[in-house]
């Protein structure tokens, strides 16, 4: 049986690493920011950072076994965000360049053209196009893969037949690597990263972030609803039957038969990083993100620009009711049962005063996950199943997903 297992997730600004156990429990972790973040060359930080980040948690924790408690790790399993287009030679197209989408259903056909006419050589002597956590796969395989999340991605995705149409027939085509499900074995590793994950460790194919965050926050049953706060904001919603309304974007879940209903805040995390780096400028020193929340909610001295960090956070906590009205309007009149909790994931989440704030505006209970990097615990989900420890994607999700703490409303 599967000790514990290997998780790496490819953010924007930096790659999450943590070694999970068959009991959830995170025996090892550590972040990598990037430095060629925004680039055309953002991928080429990727396997460096996961070496860096696996000798990080060797050094902190002691020696292979002895180093996770008797854990040995028994695979890797890799996801990332959304579709990124990344070739052989790492030149990098992130999911938030922008591009004309055409009218295209299809997320990735305007990113591959994109990618042809920015990238020419690049894309005509790549063997294959990938998008970010496949890159990786292959760095580290050498096979070529695609995750395709469940059957009804295939629109959002690409066929020979849509591929045809857009003008990518023929050569181009073939350089889209063929699909496979997530927790699927890709292959195993060509070299050693560490003592703990050598040459011939299985690494299983993960999902895309989002997808990984809703299975690691077990985002997979009727009515149950998360949050995922990190630059943006994304409330989701497991649901019966898709939704159409205003601002709700509707994509299948990982589950056959279910959707993910989502509403987005697209700068939620990302003001209050703002404010983080101008606090810290105007004091002359940095400051850990939870320290700079407590203080902005107590602010003892009613100093002003604290006062403005407050009012920020309130913001957020009004924008997130807001756009839990949108979903929970739609789902009341589909007859759906309405939530009355919501598990929180993401930078956000590692803060009790934020919850609390968030729990008092919304009127919801704030449920807070033992691991609150979700996707990585996603990605725990994944490579469990695939190894035999859980009989189902959903089943490993009730396990290993375990709340921590909750916020219940107050009265203020």
């Amino acid at each position: 049986m599967a000790d514990a297992v290997i998780c790496a997730d490819i953010g924007t600004s930096s790659l999450k690493v943590a070694v999970i156990s068959g009991s959830g429990e995170v025996l090892g972790r550590s972040r990598q920011q990037f430095l060629l973040r925004f680039t055309a060359h953002a991928a080429s930080e990727w396997l460096p950072a996961l070496k860096k980040a696996l000798a990080e948690i060797e050094m902190e924790k002691g020696v292979c076994a002895s180093a996770l408690g008797g854990a040995v790790p028994s695979a890797l399993c890799i996801s990332g965000n959304g579709p990124t287009l990344v070739s052989q030679d790492c030149e990098t197209l992130l999911w938030s360049a922008a591009v004309d989408s055409g009218g295209s259903k299809s997320l990735f056909i305007p990113r591959i053209k994109a990618f042809k006419e920015r990238y020419p050589d690049s894309f005509a002597k790549t063997s294959f196009l990938y998008s970010g956590p496949e890159f990786l796969i292959w760095q580290l395989t050498g096979a070529s893969v695609t995750i395709l999340p469940e059957e009804r991605y295939s629109a959002a995705y690409w066929s020979a037949e849509t591929l045809q149409q857009a003008g990518l027939g023929g050569s181009d085509a073939a350089k889209m690597p063929p699909f496979v499900q997530p927790g699927e074995q890709a292959g195993v590793l060509k070299e050693d990263l560490c003592s703990f994950a050598k040459a011939g460790l299985p690494v299983f194919c993960g999902a895309p972030d989002f997808i990984c965050a809703l299975v690691g926050t077990g985002t997979l049953c009727e009515g149950l609803l998360c949050d995922r706060a990190g630059s943006s904001e994304g409330l989701n919603l497991c649901t019966a039957v898709p939704f159409a309304g205003e601002n709700i974007r509707t994509l299948p879940s990982v589950i056959p038969g279910l959707w993910n209903a989502s509403y987005l805040l697209p700068e939620s995390g990302s003001r209050f990083s703002n404010f983080k780096q101008l606090y810290e400028r105007g004091s002359g020193r940095e400051i850990d993100l939870n320290t700079l929340v407590q203080l902005c909610i107590q602010n003892p001295m009613n100093v002003p620009l604290l006062e403005q960090g407050k009012y920020l956070m309130l913001q957020t906590a009004m924008q997130v009711r807001d756009g839990l009205a949108v979903l929970l309007a739609e789902a009341d009149e589909k007859g759906m049962p309405l939530p009355k909790c919501m598990t929180v994931t993401g930078g956000q989440a590692s803060n009790d005063a934020w919850n609390q704030m968030k729990s008092n505006v919304t009127g919801l209970v704030v449920a807070v996950p033992a691991c609150t990097d979700a996707e990585l615990l996603g990605d725990a989900v994944f490579a469990f199943t695939a190894l035999g420890l859980f009989a189902s994607i959903k089943e490993g999700a009730i396990s290993l997903c375990r709340i921590a703490k909750s916020f219940e409303p107050q009265d203020l």
